[in-house]
């Protein structure tokens, strides 16, 4: 459930409430999470969180793959506004803790460095062959939606396995990590932080352009979905600016907001709306019972200001 923030009194031993973050969202209209395990192709053990929509009885749905953040960050059975929206809608949300992810031991988490678009997304992959393979799953309706890391992982994704996703959706995402790399290291820090986690700048630049989206456009085949705020700290908006220009440049789908003043957290409710409001509509128009995998050319601009 959402939320709630309670007042001790170390005293008396009570607690009192203070507030609620979504105070009016009943309780009975969540879906919640399902605890899951996967193993990864070479034997990983990962947890993942499923979410199906309320009152589901079974068969096959439209997935959303949703990766997180950081990537040293971690889903968990949490109240989540992302999943409880998208299984409103009646998708199906799949959420992976894959390598990298804390939460599951130091050799774990060190299993990810630099390795962006290797086995981490390989993880991905095997996670949406998991809910295939389970029947949860339509293997021609599944869309990966993604913020930072996972707005990278998404991008990724269209890359890697073209075929896989009908879709795909980058909210302050990573598009070139080399130029993440050169943005970092402006900060006390940042060059060694950033380097040991994704790569150095010279020496692994070989593999940072493969696995950088933004540098193979050409590979994508699914319509793309980037929103990004002009305020960004933590990843600059310059990276999804060139992500849809490489996009246009190669001929494909991409459809842009650009939202001014916008941070890295959809802090202001106005951006909020504005992304899911986006998010359903292309969500809805991609993966629609019967639609063809969008890889027509063309590409569709929009920018809010």
């Amino acid at each position: 459930m959402p939320g709630q923030y309670y007042l001790g009194d170390r005293g008396t031993g009570r607690l009192s409430l203070l507030g609620e973050t979504y105070p009016d969202l009943p309780e009975e209209a969540l879906a919640g999470k399902r605890a899951a395990h996967i193993r990864a192709r070479d034997g990983l053990e990962m947890d993942a969180f499923l979410t199906l929509p309320k009152g589901h009885a079974g068969g096959p749905l439209p997935l959303i793959l949703m990766p997180h953040g950081g990537p040293q960050g971690r889903d968990d059975v949490d109240f989540d506004t992302w999943t409880e929206f998208l299984a409103n809608r009646r998708y199906a949300v799949l959420q992976v803790n894959f390598r990298g992810s804390d939460g599951q031991g130091r050799a774990f988490a060190m299993a990810g460095l630099r390795r962006w678009g290797l086995e981490m997304q390989d993880d991905l992959t095997d996670a949406v062959e998991w809910a295939v393979e389970q029947g949860v799953a339509d293997p021609a309706r599944v869309c990966i939606v993604g913020g930072s890391y996972g707005g990278y992982a998404a991008l990724m994704g269209l890359v890697k396995t073209p075929s896989l996703y009908r879709c795909g959706v980058s909210f302050a995402g990573v598009a070139d990590l080399q130029d993440l790399i050169a943005y970092e290291s402006r900060y006390a820090g940042g060059q060694q932080a950033v380097e040991r986690q994704i790569g150095r700048y010279w020496g692994d630049r070989a593999q940072l352009r493969a696995t950088s989206p933004a540098l193979q456009a050409d590979r994508i085949q699914a319509p793309v979905l980037l929103v990004h705020g002009t305020d960004d700290r933590v990843v600059p908006v310059s990276q999804s600016e060139d992500m849809a220009k490489a996009l246009r440049r190669a001929g494909k789908r991409v459809r842009y907001i650009e939202q001014d003043g916008g941070d890295h957290s959809l802090s202001r409710n106005s951006h909020r709306l504005e992304f899911f409001m986006a998010l359903e509509a292309f969500l809805e128009e991609n993966l629609k019972p019967g639609k063809a995998p969008g890889n027509a050319s063309g590409s569709e601009a929009a920018t809010s200001r």
